[in-house]
């Protein structure tokens, strides 16, 4: 009866474990986080404005020098493409047609000074 209760706890605790794994994150700028490939991608709209924030998984601000990306967001049921250019230390900018929600619906593509293609899906 014991290795019973064990085995379901265990798998209790592996379920939740892996629910929390994939829960929203929040970057350091407050905006949603997700993963694409060896970086954390964060994106804050502010009304047309799209700034996305650039962290290795050391969590350490990667450089943009030489990137460059696309944002496709959903809004009001259209797709809105965002090109991405550099604009400081860690971060790249963009400017939709139309106001953006706080937490936009969409990927982000960034290519590297490499030229090397990550994705992050929001």
């Amino acid at each position: 009866m014991k290795i019973k209760t064990l085995v379901i706890a265990l798998a209790a605790l592996a379920i939740s474990t892996a629910a929390y794994a994939h829960a929203p994150k929040v970057g350091h700028n407050g905006g949603p986080q997700a993963d694409a490939g060896s970086f954390h991608v964060e994106v804050v709209p502010k009304g047309k404005a799209l700034q996305v924030f650039l962290r290795d998984h050391g969590d350490r601000a990667v450089s943009t020098t030489g990137f460059k990306g696309t944002a496709v967001f959903v809004v009001d049921g259209k797709p809105q493409r965002i090109n991405l250019a550099p604009a400081g230390d860690n971060t790249l900018k963009g400017e939709a047609e139309v106001e953006l929600p706080a937490q936009p619906k969409g990927a982000v593509q960034i290519t590297t000074q490499a030229g090397s293609t990550v994705q992050a899906k929001f």
